[in-house]
């Protein structure tokens, strides 16, 4: 069976430093473009998430986008790019994130510029995974993924149907009152969180939030064994070969009576069940939504009010 890896809500645990998320994203950026419209950066869907082609310090690059938590720094995965770009580490640290075993070797490296069509953002702060980590040959199709560059800059809106990132001024953005707005609130563990609830098949209703984590591969992922005591039903099937950026990870598929995001219901969707090693979830929380549920939507991020905006797109279907 071929191993599905997660690399869902990934954190800086540097030795020395951490990663702090800004009110703005990180360096600066300049716009190439002389037109006033927003600008749209074209992307593919590479190992399950969105990936954008750019040219880092002169060379050609694809990086995957992921929000799971908005630290600065663009992660390398230690592919022959790093090489090219003469990259020499700085200051040591950790990668952390999903799975059962210890945090892996990275290090911090200087800044750099990762430079799109219509725009080009400066002084970058880059983490790398050293090639013998094993990341580039999870991913190979990828050099790495980032995620603070653009979304505390802009709001951040993903068009799923004719696969474009928008990139809106916040004083320019105009939402389509046919959609619906969630606030959007940053947890003490320094994920982001929206409304939600959900049915089980026994009949007992959750309301509550759920941690965003655009690099998830499941529409919606329950947390067990947090403080609201949710326990994993008799009827699931365990989901064996999955990895994480710590090893791997322990959980289960089955099926609820329904469940509301916003004010969209899908009914007796399948779901998957995960403890703490499996994501990180912020213990008061019901799970984590996973990049599939939002493919649904042309969806926009807007970190800067603390706004998620949806609009149903085609994907989109009562299940």
């Amino acid at each position: 069976m071929k191993k599905l890896f997660i690399l869902s809500l990934i954190i800086l645990q540097s030795l020395t430093i951490k990663g702090e998320t800004n009110l703005t994203g990180p360096g600066s950026y300049k716009i190439l473009s002389e037109n006033k419209q927003p600008i749209k950066i074209p992307f593919k869907m590479a190992d399950g998430k969105p990936a954008l082609d750019c040219i880092i310090n002169g060379k050609p690059a694809k990086l995957m986008i992921d929000n799971g938590i908005l630290w600065d720094e663009v992660w390398l995965f230690g592919s022959p790019l790093v090489d090219e770009l003469n990259l020499k580490p700085e200051v040591t640290g950790q990668i952390g994130g999903a799975g059962e075993g210890d945090p892996t070797e990275a290090y911090i490296s200087e800044p750099i510029s990762l430079k799109f069509d219509d725009i080009i953002f400066y002084e970058q702060p880059v983490i790398i995974s050293p090639s013998a980590v094993g990341f580039t040959d999870m991913f190979p199709k990828v050099d790495g993924q980032l995620c603070n560059t653009f979304f505390k800059h802009f709001l951040v809106e993903f068009d799923f149907i004719d696969n474009y990132v928008i990139l809106h001024k916040p004083e320019d953005f105009k939402f389509d009152k046919n959609g619906c707005v969630l606030e959007m609130n940053e947890t003490p563990s320094e994920t982001h969180s929206v409304p939600f609830s959900f049915t089980m098949l026994d009949g007992k209703k959750y309301d509550g939030q759920v941690d965003i984590d655009f690099g998830g591969i499941y529409p919606f992922k329950i947390a067990l064994n947090n403080e609201l005591n949710i326990q994993l039903p008799d009827d699931v099937e365990p989901i064996n070969n999955v990895f994480g950026a710590q090893g791997k990870i322990s959980q289960w598929k089955g099926q609820i009576k329904s469940m509301t995001f916003g004010k969209y219901l899908y009914k007796n969707p399948t779901v998957m069940y995960g403890n703490r090693e499996s994501s990180r979830i912020h213990p008061e929380n019901l799970g984590v939504l996973g990049l599939p549920l939002f493919m649904d939507f042309d969806i926009t991020f807007d970190y800067i009010n603390g706004k998620l905006y949806l609009l149903p797109n085609k994907n989109y279907t009562e299940r």
